[in-house]
């Protein structure tokens, strides 16, 4: 009985607990019933991920000026880093304001960081806005954050090939594809412009890249391709393994290199007896690459061209030498090495030979589309990039003493000038400078005027002050704005890399990093712009790219969600352009009424009157709207892109 009372005693007690543990049940309920916490495009982070070692920023944003003005932000007062896997918050934090709640005109944003760059460990994570319920897409902190995006952006230039059988092995079934150009009177058989009857004009021009969203070769530009792979592989090898997942995997050389052979050998095949070298080839398009049909035109050689060629012969020649146990390519590298030579030659005896292709002033209209031939400065510095690296390669002096003479007239040393509309000239300036039998005296020079260039308002003043909320500052977005970013980015990488100012050159990797970030997300439109990237880590990447093969319209690659398989992934598209304009017969005399009306076929004022950053649209139609000049890919963006992403793979 004394047992029983006690019991009843403490009733009301137990009564009470009763209580507490059906109110935490229903705490717990209402917990778990929660909204699950939705995306937000005012949080924005790199979509791939960070290195341990990085800086960490989300920058949060509130539009103030633009298409998306209307859509306010007002930031929590404390964020919060989440691990996507076990919902636990790892860290949190209140935001920084950018520059005192001032809008930046270049986003038309005001812009808040929050700043995690304290988590180093391993995983998976989301930025959480507690007050909103709101989140960042999910990322990754890992090591090799960035090798499978490397993987999926170098492998660009496989679906680029020209005359070369994608394989679904390689390709996948989306994008496998015969090879192209290779029918009646195609690369194997291609005959010269304006001699398209003429079978004495036949040459074999097989292989190359397509240059961009459409498919001709031209070679400046394709000589600029093989010369900053090779400044890729040179800088990092370890990057730069060989299970890229192209057909030359496994084969005990790093892909980078098989990848530069692939457009060596087509640039030997441009190259006439008296070692001139051809300067463009016209494609036929069609999608997939395999159905074009058309004939094949190959245009005059020119001094630019020959130089060109001659720079990639002896740069590819120089590297191939450090495979001396593979015969094939001693062999290989001796024949560049005389290939190079023999141009050289040719363009010392012809040095102001010029041809203009789809020119109605000389009358190559339709030969290929844009215009390759490059002016006297530009030849000038073409013929200093090819002295440099034939000496380098041969020793000879008589390279040397040319480019010792003449290198005060480059740009960046008349000017004092450094940017990112001057990068090849810049670039062959400072491997100059590294070179071990390189002038004592030159090499100081080059390395003192790019270091007091970079103290110039549109280059280290700018990112070290934070002008760009998105820290990844642009003096001017143009057509091909990314390609001009990753450009940027290298020119910081570039001190550390060089040995431009020991002092600077912890940060100046970091700042080079910003550009990747802006690149893979952090930018106004909270975008990757690399094409089809979800299934890789980017949620929000690029769906559509203007582009031969997986043109506007097409069924099965014109755009994620629209066709069958979109694009390829990892093309870097243009990017924002706020020179953007439709087509000038817009809006009444496009030739007929349906023509007017594709004027009307996309909302373009999400282009039009924008601030610079916003100057983009994820859309690939044609003409009358032309949107290339923002979407259109080029190898030149993919190049520099693949270039920056190498250094932060370990």
């Amino acid at each position: 009985m004394t047992n029983q009372s006690t019991n009843r005693s403490v009733s009301p007690l137990r009564g009470f607990g009763g209580f507490f543990i059906v109110l935490t049940a229903l705490i717990a309920l209402f917990a778990c019933n929660k909204p699950e916490a939705q995306y937000s495009p005012f949080i924005c982070i790199d979509q791939f991920g960070y290195l341990p070692e990085s800086q960490k920023i989300a920058v949060l944003r509130s539009p103030e000026i633009g298409f998306d003005s209307t859509e306010n932000y007002v930031p929590a007062k404390k964020y919060s880093l989440v691990d996507a896997k076990t919902g636990k918050t790892v860290f949190s934090a209140a935001p920084e304001q950018w520059k005192g709640g001032a809008t930046d005109p270049s986003s038309g944003d005001k812009a808040w960081h929050f700043d995690f760059s304290s988590v180093t460990q391993k995983g998976t994570y989301y930025v959480f806005d507690p007050e909103k319920n709101v989140k960042s897409y999910e990322f990754k902190i890992s090591e090799n954050v960035y090798k499978n995006v490397l993987k999926q952006a170098f492998k660009v230039f496989y679906y680029q090939r020209a005359g070369f059988a994608k394989d679904a092995k390689y390709a996948t079934e989306a994008w496998a594809d015969g090879a192209s150009h290779l029918g009646e009177l195609q690369d194997a058989n291609c005959r010269k412009w304006g001699h398209a009857a003429d079978a004495g004009t036949e040459r074999d021009v097989q292989g190359g890249w397509y240059d961009a969203g459409d498919f001709n070769k031209y070679t400046n530009w394709t000589a600029d391709y093989i010369n900053y792979l090779l400044l890729a592989y040179e800088e990092n090898p370890a990057a730069w393994t060989d299970d890229f997942g192209i057909p030359e995997s496994g084969n005990g050389i790093p892909d980078i290199i098989d990848e530069v052979l692939f457009g060596v050998q087509h640039l030997l095949r441009l190259q006439f007896d008296d070692g001139s070298v051809i300067s463009v080839v016209k494609l036929d398009e069609a999608a997939p690459p395999s159905a074009a049909k058309g004939q094949s035109l190959w245009g005059n050689p020119s001094t630019s061209a020959t130089l060109s060629a001659a720079t990639s012969y002896a740069y590819a020649a120089k590297v191939l030498k450090q495979f001396s146990d593979n015969k094939e390519y001693v062999a290989l590298a001796e024949k560049l090495t005389k290939a190079a030579e023999k141009a050289w030659n040719w363009a010392e005896k012809n040095p102001d030979v010029k041809f203009y292709n789809n020119s109605w002033e000389h009358g190559t209209q339709g030969l290929a589309a844009g215009q390759q031939e490059v002016d006297d400065q530009l030849r000038l510095e073409k013929k200093l990039h090819a002295a440099m690296r034939l000496f380098a390669l041969t020793g000879d002096k008589k390279y040397q003493t040319f480019f010792d003479k003449n290198y005060k007239q480059t740009r960046m040393i008349a000017w004092s000038w450094v940017a990112v509309f001057g990068e090849a000239n810049q670039d062959m300036l400072l491997n100059y400078a590294q070179l071990k039998n390189a002038t004592p005296e030159v090499a100081a020079h080059i390395k003192q005027v790019y270091r007091s260039a970079l103290d110039t308002a549109h280059n280290l003043p700018a990112v070290q002050n934070f002008v760009d909320p998105y820290f990844a500052y642009q003096k001017d977005y143009v057509w091909g704005s990314n390609g001009t970013n990753a450009k940027q980015g290298a020119i910081y990488y570039n001190i550390a890399l060089y040995n431009i100012d020991s002092k600077l050159a912890t940060d100046a990797k970091r700042y080079a990093e910003y550009y990747v970030h802006y690149l893979h997300g952090v930018n106004p439109l909270n975008m990757c712009y690399l094409t089809n990237m979800s299934k890789y880590g980017a949620e929000h990447s690029a769906n559509t790219v203007f582009h031969a093969w997986f043109h506007y319209g097409n069924e099965t690659w014109g755009g994620v969600g629209k066709s069958t398989y979109g694009p390829a992934p990892g093309i870097l598209v243009g990017g924002p352009n706020p020179a953007y304009d439709w087509d000038k017969c817009c809006p009444k005399n496009c030739d007929s009424d349906f023509n007017n009306s594709q004027c009307f076929a996309h909302d373009i004022s999400r282009l039009r009157n924008q601030p610079a950053q916003k100057s983009y649209l994820d859309m690939n139609m044609g003409w009358p709207l032309n949107l290339w000049s923002v979407s259109e890919n080029s190898n030149g963006y993919q190049v520099h892109y693949l270039r920056l992403l190498s250094k932060f793979v370990k």
